[in-house]
């Protein structure tokens, strides 16, 4: 059952994001990040212009004056450009590398997504940050990404996101007639389908959460390698691979849905500000 939740005061948190697209598990994790909060009953509220309709998330948006509440910017966002007193900075990828800084100011409180990031973001804080500044959560939706061997597998695809440099340098030949993944996926449920179609997916990008998504789907999943070889994300040594979870087939579902670690986060949080908090409450339940 889903749980909603009184709005009994603004949001204490905001969190800026672009404009709402299923494309970018970046813009996802920061969307869902606000879901999560309100979910355990600590207000947030989305400072993200409109875009693509949004999922049933719990992802109200703010207007108004930011005042003394805590902004959560992602890296690629330059500076403070609202001007707010508390700011949180979520390194969903290495500092500078798709925009925003390549170092942070000391009132800033930096996390990052995951273990991954920890050594180069310690190059962007001049006081090293530890496992406490990971804020992680599951990002496959088991609603759209999911298995079906009845669905026979009748197409390949390609995957460009990040690594169009790498694909203008090692295209792969028309010959191999490969579909666009981009072109195939509109909306995350297409994404599901298309996957289940696919017997083989090119990735030319290690860093993305869609390798996961077909592996769930059941795609043999290859990306370029640092040798211009493919070969299995799953168990190459890539730099820049993402990381894959022992037995993630099995645990993704549950990993979508727990907020657990909201709590470590918000404990966190708590070591320089007060964090207000809500009681959730279930429909039916005024």
């Amino acid at each position: 059952m889903k749980r909603f939740f009184r709005r009994r005061e603004p949001g204490a948190l905001l969190v800026w994001s672009p404009p709402y697209t299923h494309r970018s598990s970046g813009v996802r994790a920061l969307h869902r990040l606000c879901h999560h909060l309100n979910r355990c009953g600590y207000p947030c509220a989305m400072l993200s212009p409109p875009g693509a309709p949004l999922p049933d998330w719990d992802t109200p948006f703010h207007e108004g004056p930011i005042g003394d509440r805590i902004v959560i910017y992602p890296e690629i966002v330059p500076g403070n450009p609202l001007g707010a007193e508390r700011v949180v900075r979520w390194c969903l990828n290495n500092p500078g590398l798709l925009g925003g800084d390549r170092m942070y100011a000391d009132s800033e409180m930096v996390f990052v997504y995951d273990h991954q990031r920890l050594a180069i973001v310690n190059q962007a804080v001049r006081r090293p940050i530890g496992p406490e500044r990971i804020l992680w959560m599951g990002l496959v939706d088991p609603s759209c990404i999911y298995p079906d061997p009845r669905v026979p597998k009748t197409i390949n695809c390609s995957f460009t996101h990040k690594g169009r440099a790498l694909r203008d340098c090692h295209p792969l030949p028309p010959e191999a007639g490969l579909l666009a993944l981009e072109d195939l996926t509109p909306s995350m449920a297409a994404l599901g389908d298309t996957l289940r179609r696919t017997r083989t997916l090119y990735s030319y990008d290690h860093y993305s959460n869609v390798l996961r998504e077909a592996a769930i789907c059941g795609c043999r999943v290859l990306t370029m390698g640092e040798g211009v070889a493919w070969h299995d994300p799953q168990t190459c040594r890539c730099a820049h691979n993402i990381q894959w979870q022992p037995g993630f087939h099995a645990t993704y579902a549950r990993q979508f849905e727990d907020s657990s670690f909201v709590q470590g986060f918000v404990r966190e949080l708590e070591t320089r500000w007060a964090v207000p908090r809500i009681t959730p409450w279930r429909r039916g339940r005024q």
